[in-house]
């Protein structure tokens, strides 16, 4: 049986897809938020006055509104946690914005200017908090996380109540989820030098052992062991050295009391005590070393390195967070510009491996952040895992029986990331500490542009609900913690069109940058400007809910996070 357009009440089919098209654009019309934070709300935005501009529905530049607009903003929107200095590390009601550790990959434009790019499909462990569920973009018809063009760090915490009950297996499962995009980095047939932190295995002052495992000071085997594992799936027929020169040896004992041998850490081609391989006392000629030129170095000219270490393909820095008097923060970076200088060329005597006398130490004439930034460079790390289960403060090594226990931190994390400076520059964050205040930090700042906040993007928790003020035993040498508790000051509407989404705000001088969730799936990032406007193009999220979430931060990732929720028509 046919049917006429006269019995559907139109005149002809054009008439029927008028009133459709019409139909459209009421329902479209009804796509709207508006963002506004009340001062009410503890630790929430600073409210600004809200853009009372229109914003258009073909706007085309993300920053450069034009003038045609058509309705009035629809409903309410609550606000979330805003800038804090929490140490407590509990989860908030926040924090599924940050969880997209395990959202799948794709390749899917995004028009806010980055391609959606790949990420982990790791899941947490039953006492990790860490990533949304793997099915998170099947959930949203297909949508993606966009690539973020910035450096990315990546933070997993245990739930357990303390580091010593962390598992063997519930490590594993963090470094994995954490170090998810290693495998971007390894692959197979590579030369793979790994070097953790095994700084020493006594307490100076009393001489008595420091535990095996989770102790703060050196880098918990555990951890070192799903690195070994991570990188032999990826690099089966390739070789995988672990490399380190302790500060009070000898480095094989060191290494054996913590269980770097064969018998914990399989997979591993050998433990390299630089001390030991690298030729003979003093022997600069030695074949197992390698002069290498750094003509703009801040210090010197030329440095040595192992060269194993030199050669190798992809250089994975394993270190400990800790704070220490003068260089402040200790971890990615320091780990190998201080911890894999040959001792024989560099240590204090045939038998002494420390480098005390390698680079003053006075920290006030510069040199030792000078080495720091010069060695980094000659040989940068390819990969940063920094073993965040305990945490030290008052480092390098504990002074005293007293300290051994009373300055672990009980951190229970692991974070992971390419870039070294952004991970140590987090680690900073993290630890209480300006990374502005930290001397090497600086010069990778000052003069490569590294280690900017507003370039960071951290994956999996929110810094300042993880922050601890760590103290350092001397910070008189250097070093300014972070005690700021501004309110930051912003405030957005936004508009949907369609699959576009415009959003416009404000923001206070504090605010530094500024991220877009959907759904909790990261869609953009960027410095934030006193007004603002973006535009993104977000195809796939077709579902009738749509939670959307503006995360703004200071400089040292302090958050206000506003939210709103897209109903159906």
């Amino acid at each position: 049986m046919s049917v006429e357009w006269k019995d559907l009440g139109f005149q002809s089919h054009r008439d029927f897809l008028k009133d459709a098209a019409e139909r459209v654009e009421v329902l479209k019309k009804k796509f709207w938020l508006y963002l506004a934070v009340p001062m009410t709300l503890m630790n929430a935005c600073r409210n600004v006055p809200a853009p009372t501009e229109s914003m258009p529905p073909n706007q085309t530049d993300a920053r450069t509104p034009t003038q045609d607009m058509a309705d009035e903003p629809l409903g309410e929107i609550a606000a979330g946690n805003g800038a804090s200095n929490a140490t407590s590390g509990e989860t908030s009601a926040q924090n599924e914005i940050s969880d997209v550790l395990s959202e799948e990959s794709g390749a899917q434009s995004n028009a806010s200017g980055g391609m959606v790019g790949e990420s982990s499909q790791e899941n947490g462990a039953d006492h990790i908090s860490a990533g949304k569920n793997a099915d998170a973009a099947s959930e949203n018809n297909g949508a993606q996380e966009a690539a973020f063009s910035g450096a990315t760090v990546s933070i997993v915490r245990s739930e357990r109540a303390r580091a010593e009950d962390i598992t063997e297996a519930e490590i594993e499962e963090m470094v994995r989820t954490a170090a998810a995009d290693l495998g971007t980095v390894v692959q197979n047939g590579q030369t793979v030098v790994i070097k953790p932190n095994l700084v020493q295995m006594i307490v100076d002052s009393t001489g008595e052992l420091l535990d095996e495992d989770v102790n703060g000071i050196t880098t918990d085997w555990r951890v070192t062991k799903a690195v070994v594992g991570m990188v032999r799936e990826w690099n089966p027929d390739g070789k995988v050295y672990l490399m380190e020169g302790s500060a009070t040896g000898p480095t094989r004992a060191v290494m054996e009391h913590f269980h770097y041998t064969l018998d914990y850490l399989e997979g591993v081609d050998g433990f390299i005590c630089l001390e030991e391989d690298c030729g003979a006392w003093q022997d600069f000629d030695a074949p197992e070393v390698v002069k290498v030129e750094l003509p703009d170095g801040l210090l010197h000219e030329s440095y040595y390195f192992n060269r194993i270490l030199y050669e190798a393909d992809v250089i994975i820095s394993v270190p400990v967070l800790k704070t220490t008097s003068g260089a402040v923060v200790t971890a990615g970076i320091k780990n190998v510009s201080i911890g894999t200088p040959p001792g024989n060329l560099y240590g204090a005597g045939p038998d002494n491996p420390s480098k005390v006398h390698m680079v003053s130490h006075r920290i006030t004439d510069g040199e030792l952040d000078k080495w720091i930034y010069d060695y980094y460079r000659a040989k940068p790390v390819n990969y940063v895992i920094v073993d965040g289960l305990q945490g030290f403060q008052n480092g390098p090594v504990p002074v005293s029986h007293e300290s051994v226990e009373g300055d672990r931190m009980n951190m229970r994390m692991i974070l992971a990331g390419k870039d070294a400076v952004a991970v140590d520059t987090v680690c900073s964050l993290t630890v209480g500490w300006d990374p502005q205040s930290v001397g090497y930090l600086n010069l990778f700042r000052e003069n490569m542009g590294l280690g900017i906040p507003a370039n960071i993007r951290v994956k999996g928790a929110f810094v300042d609900e993880l922050r601890q003020d760590f103290a350092i035993r001397r910070p008189e040498l250097g070093g300014t913690p972070i005690t700021e508790e501004k309110k930051l000051e912003f405030s957005a509407q936004a508009q949907w069109e369609g699959e576009t989404l415009f959003i416009r705000y404000r923001a206070g001088e504090e605010v530094n940058k500024i991220e877009v969730y959907l759904n909790g799936i990261f869609q953009y990032a960027e410095a934030a400007q006193e007004e603002g406007m973006i535009r993104l193009e977000i195809p796939g999220f077709l579902e009738e809910e749509k939670e959307l979430r503006i995360i703004a931060y200071d400089r040292f990732l302090n958050k206000c996070v506003v939210t709103g929720a897209k109903g159906a028509a």
